[in-house]
């Protein structure tokens, strides 16, 4: 049970480093942290009378203020930790919750101003801390939906559409340093390890995906239907190199390289996208890095 929560944390999840999403999250979080206190009046808001509209409108501004803060200011010093391919279903409810809780210590003190001059009820920070989590759970869950709802769709169209174009047209293959041309004209590459003494050569045809493993690299050909797995000590990062002017092998994530020609569809979600091949038992993940034009590169 405690692995599986765990391993939920760890789970990929889209983070959007606009600034134009951060303003608009944070200015209806404080649109709706007014609205809400200024309409139904809870937790004792109702003796406020005098000061309702300057006091609800106050702690509306802070949600909008602190929201903001807490989005936009610790990308800017923790750039690694914020990184979109780092940000993980954890990492986004631990700044949600960091984020409540900033914005209740700045209304709890702006609330703190008012109680003197007017005699209001005074509410503990346990309190204010508890009634702000009652009240931004709502709208920031819908946001958190929205967002993921949005990039969800708008990643399955891509997906349809790159599907919708990969087509034979990737046929051609360029050759690259180290190609061997054999009788038959069909292209066939030699990659060396590290020292030089190993290399492995096979066909491009042939060559389904590679993917890293350690200070090794696994390549996995298909040779008579048959999927087989050669190992050569080397970088993916070398062998991206060598292949770089290849136009059907791609470097879609860190620990993969594929030939595109086997791909036959690609689906996408809110936490990214999926390469799927008839000769695979499994689906080969895009990284959240991977850029647009690398992905319309399977238009072609």
């Amino acid at each position: 049970m405690i692995q599986s929560i765990l391993k939920w944390f760890k789970t990929p999840y889209f983070y959007n480093p606009s600034v134009k999403f951060k303003l608009k999250i944070s200015f209806f979080h404080g649109l709706f942290v007014f609205l809400f206190l200024y309409i139904f009046r809870p937790f004792y808001l109702y003796s406020f009378q005098e000061i309702i509209l300057q006091y609800t409108l106050g702690l509306g501004l802070g949600a909008f203020v602190g929201t903001f803060i807490v989005l936009y200011i610790p990308p800017l010093i923790f750039k690694n930790y914020f990184h979109e391919e780092n940000w993980t279903i954890g990492r986004n409810l631990l700044l949600i919750l960091t984020g409540v809780t900033f914005i209740a210590i700045l209304l709890w003190y702006f609330g703190e101003m008012f109680k003197e001059p007017y005699n209001l009820k005074s509410f503990s920070f346990l309190e204010f801390l508890f009634y702000t989590f009652l009240i931004s759970i709502f709208p920031l869950t819908f946001f958190v939906f929205l967002n993921e709802k949005n990039i969800r769709r708008k990643r399955r169209k891509r997906a349809r559409l790159i599907n919708k174009h990969n087509t034979e047209k990737l046929k051609k293959v360029e050759e690259k340093i180290k190609v061997i041309k054999e009788e038959n004209g069909d292209s066939k590459v030699e990659i060396f390890s590290e020292n030089q003494k190993e290399s492995i050569k096979f066909r491009l045809k042939e060559l389904v995906y590679i993917t890293s493993q350690g200070n090794y690299a696994s390549f996995f050909i298909k040779k008579n239907n048959i999927l087989k797995e050669k190992v050569l000590r080397i970088t993916l990062t070398e062998i991206n190199k060598i292949l770089a002017d290849n136009s059907s092998i791609l470097r879609c994530h860190k620990s993969y390289i594929v030939n595109t020609k086997f791909i036959k569809d690609i689906s996408g979600n809110a936490r990214g996208y999926l390469l799927k091949s008839d000769i695979l038992p499994f689906d080969i993940p895009v990284s959240r890095k991977f850029s647009k034009q690398s992905l319309l590169k399977l238009l072609k």
